[in-house]
């Protein structure tokens, strides 16, 4: 789990970071809650007097059944029995995670609250420093990292896991999916141009050639969807293939094969003069534009004609049986 330092996310940063919408606790008030829509607070509201807002399953319930803050015992679950943790409800409290279970708890002095990441007590004003991005969110929540594009965080039981996007791709925190073009809410100081892959790799073989199939292997290049290492063996060096222009290489096939039948989760819009292609994950129903092999932007198709052929460039009413529509990249 990722202990994310923030200095009081409110709801209203929480909801522009959150790729979805839904439920959401106040972090300054454990009877507050919001309501977030495409990445605004649409709505805020408090429970009655005695109730406080449980933020697991979106209800008000008594205070001794809420979670309002996360549990101590989850956060120790990712530290060592001699870290400390402090109370969630009282950041001025800690206490070791190995005598969690019969706590002697300590104070830090006044003014400075318990950080669990630097794990000694700090000057703080403006409230707990582990009041990070996934406190008070819905598990499974997708919320984009406000330092960078490349990267995104899981939240579960309050807390986050961290993940990234692939090489040369960014986290649309709209869609919450990872995508070749650069979103609009990201610095151009991100922006990566893709790098062609050198012409011999002396690691890919030793990597992912597969000892119980005797003979030469392709193997995909990790870096576009048209390119691929030649390997004899686990000892080899590989030697890097292109596959002819307007076509694309499957791993599973061992062969160059049109692109709507492959689901590579790199530039779909590179080694072709396509137009448009389909966007992955979408069941056909949204098509990224190309310019200059690489992709820029995508659309939805409109409800009239809901899905994209690829093949035809355009939508259409009759869903088509390509094999990208099925698979997810």
């Amino acid at each position: 789990m990722a202990e994310i330092e923030g200095r009081g996310f409110t709801m209203e940063d929480k909801c522009k970071l959150w790729a979805g919408g839904g439920y959401i606790g106040d972090p300054s008030d454990c009877r507050g809650w919001g309501f977030c829509q495409n990445n605004k607070l649409i709505d805020r509201n408090n429970c009655a007097d005695d109730l406080f807002y449980n933020f697991r399953d979106g209800t008000c319930k008594n205070k001794e059944k809420a979670s309002c803050n996360s549990d101590p015992f989850e956060i120790c679950a990712s530290l060592e029995p001699e870290d400390y943790v402090a109370d969630p409800a009282d950041c001025q409290r800690f206490v070791k995670c190995g005598s969690i279970g019969n706590p002697t708890w300590s104070t830090c002095g006044e003014d400075q609250v318990f950080s669990n990441v630097k794990q000694k007590c700090i000057q703080e004003v403006s409230g707990c420093p582990q009041d990070n991005i996934c406190s008070n969110m819905m598990d499974n929540a997708l919320v984009a990292d406000p330092n960078t594009c490349k990267d995104y965080f899981k939240c579960y039981n309050g807390l986050a896991t961290k993940l990234s996007c692939s090489a040369g791709r960014y986290f649309n925190r709209e869609t919450g999916f990872c995508q070749f073009w650069l979103p609009e809410n990201c610095s151009r100081d991100e922006e990566v141009h893709p790098e062609s892959p050198s012409s011999k790799d002396s690691l890919i073989c030793h990597r992912y050639y597969q000892v119980d199939r005797l003979g030469e292997q392709r193997i995909p290049d990790m870096t576009t969807c048209y390119g691929y290492y030649t390997c004899t063996s686990q000892f080899d060096s590989g030697e890097w293939s292109s596959c002819p222009a307007g076509s694309h290489f499957v791993w599973w096939t061992q062969r160059c094969a049109p692109p709507e039948e492959n689901s590579c989760s790199y530039d779909r819009c590179r080694n072709h003069k396509r137009s448009f292609v389909t966007t992955l994950n979408k069941g056909c129903r949204e098509y990224t534009g190309c310019q200059n092999q690489s992709s820029v932007g995508s659309e939805k198709c409109p409800d009239e004609y809901p899905y994209f052929d690829e093949v035809k460039g355009q939508c259409g009413v009759e869903f088509p049986n390509h094999r990208v529509c099925y698979m997810n990249g």
